[in-house]
């Protein structure tokens, strides 16, 4: 038997990929179709390059190979362990069968022999209620009852011989029980070796029947085939879910249209309703709630008492009533510019509006308060006070009536009453006509009940003589 490192025409240090590189290259030289000539030897040649790239490149078969290479070799054991044990190591080799038939030189006639003499080993060390061990089979036989049994037990096998005939040391020379426990410790170990390395061939032996055991590739094949199936019924079950899928998406497309278009029907007739409705509410004439200080209109009465009640609102009614406040200041002092202007009538003009400040300031009150609280209109009643206007046109005919008094008065009166001695001066109250020793007090009076009036300031003398001929029926405008 050649060695595969020399078949391949490579170094047994060599790597991998130069086993692989050499093996390319001699197969295309000895391939029996590049030589049609020498087909016979090229096919025996060629056998020999796939047996040695077989085992050189599977690292666990190499080495192996590589410590038992010489006993492969030479094609069994030496000495007394060649008689003890059956010789597997020519067993490694192709050449040791004639093609995959059943026939005597055949792959399974020559492996189930084997197989079956180490059983026999076996047996004369086990007891008789232990069970056979699987066979090899033949090319018929079935995977899974023969095929796939036979390698499950044989690829992790141990063998039940004592190999007693490797002790190295004679226990009948022993002279004491020491020497003895001892001789069988150390002979105790040589068999382990012997027996690990006899389970290491057996364990390599099967691999190497398995790899190319013909029963088992197409088993692989047959596996394969079914995984292929079943992934094509997956593919299958795949793309008919996702047509399904998209079967439903559509269904739920439409309906979600069809949904959506009655919600607009719906809601298109509810905006017809609701526009007939805002135009029957127009017909009516009914008037929105309107905020006249802010110019604002409101849904519901409720929506304006809570905007008055807003902050926004408050402040722009007290700058209304500010900017209300400086109109009539401005007015009044108009008027005050158009009036005459002397001594006794800017004294008096002093106190008039001191006291339409008074009267003023009462009514600003007033309008505050009723600002806060509901307006309601009292009925009119024979008992109730003058309006304002009849309050403001008195004066005027008191005014008048008194002109014409004092132009029948001797010049004497005024006289006397201009020199007379200044002393306390009394009040009265146009309104209720109640009499007040000091002016303070009816000031007083006039600020708690609010009877101030307008008075109408009385020309001097000098002015009444001047415009006694001219202008007899005109009338006062100062305020």
């Amino acid at each position: 038997m050649r060695c595969h490192y020399e078949i391949l025409e490579v170094e047994r240090d060599a790597d991998a990929e130069t086993i692989k590189k050499n093996y390319r290259k001699l197969a295309l030289k000895w391939h029996p179709d590049k030589n049609p000539d020498n087909i016979e030897e090229c096919t025996q040649m060629f056998a020999l390059l796939q047996q040695a790239y077989e085992v050189l490149s599977d690292p666990k078969e190499r080495d192996f190979y590589d410590r038992h290479r010489e006993s492969i070799l030479k094609g069994g054991f030496d000495g007394e362990e060649k008689e003890a044990s059956f010789d597997l190591f020519k067993y490694f080799s192709m050449s040791c069968y004639s093609g995959y038939g059943d026939d005597e030189k055949g792959f399974y006639a020559v492996y189930r022999k084997v197989f079956k003499i180490l059983s026999e080993e076996d047996y004369d060390n086990m007891d008789k209620d232990d069970e056979a061990y699987p066979q090899f089979g033949d090319s018929t036989s079935d995977y899974d009852e023969i095929v796939g049994k036979f390698y499950g037990f044989w690829s992790s096998f141990c063998t039940c011989r004592s190999f007693a005939w490797l002790d190295k040391y004679d226990i009948r020379q022993a002279s004491n029980r020491w020497e003895a426990r001892q001789i069988e410790q150390e002979n105790k170990k040589y068999r382990d070796v012997g027996k690990q390395e006899r389970n290491e061939q057996i364990r390599n032996l099967v691999a190497f029947v398995r790899k190319r055991d013909p029963r088992v590739k197409a088993y692989k094949a047959k596996l394969e085939e079914k995984q292929a199936e079943a992934k094509r019924k997956q593919e299958e079950n795949r793309k008919k879910q996702i047509i399904e899928n998209q079967k439903k998406y559509m269904e739920d497309k439409e309906a979600e249209a069809e949904r959506i278009a009655h919600l607009m029907e719906v809601s298109m007739q509810m905006a017809e309703e609701y526009d007939s409705c805002s135009e029957e509410c127009d017909e009516d004439g009914e008037e929105l709630p309107h905020c006249v200080v802010c110019n604002k209109y409101f849904k519901t009465i409720n929506a304006k008492k809570n905007h008055e009640n807003s902050k926004q609102h408050i402040k722009q009614l007290n700058e209304l009533k500010r900017h209300m406040r400086e109109e009539d200041v401005t007015l009044f002092d108009q008027t005050e510019e158009e009036s005459p202007r002397n001594g006794k009538k800017n004294r008096r003009k002093k106190k008039g509006n001191a006291i339409f400040d008074l009267d003023y300031k009462d009514d600003a009150d007033n309008v505050e308060e009723a600002a806060a609280e509901p307006v309601q209109e009292p009925e009119p009643s024979e008992n109730s006070p003058k309006s304002k206007e009849e309050t403001m046109e008195e004066p005027f005919k008191k005014e008048k009536k008194k002109r014409r008094a004092d132009k029948n008065k001797p010049k004497e009166e005024n006289v006397e009453e201009g020199e007379a001695k200044p002393g306390p001066k009394t009040g009265k109250c146009d309104r209720c006509q109640q009499v007040f020793p000091s002016r303070t007090l009816l000031f007083a009076h006039l600020k708690e009940t609010g009877h101030a009036t307008l008075l109408i300031n009385k020309p001097s003398e000098k002015e009444a003589a001047k415009k006694k001929g001219k202008n007899k029926n005109r009338k006062h405008d100062d305020w």
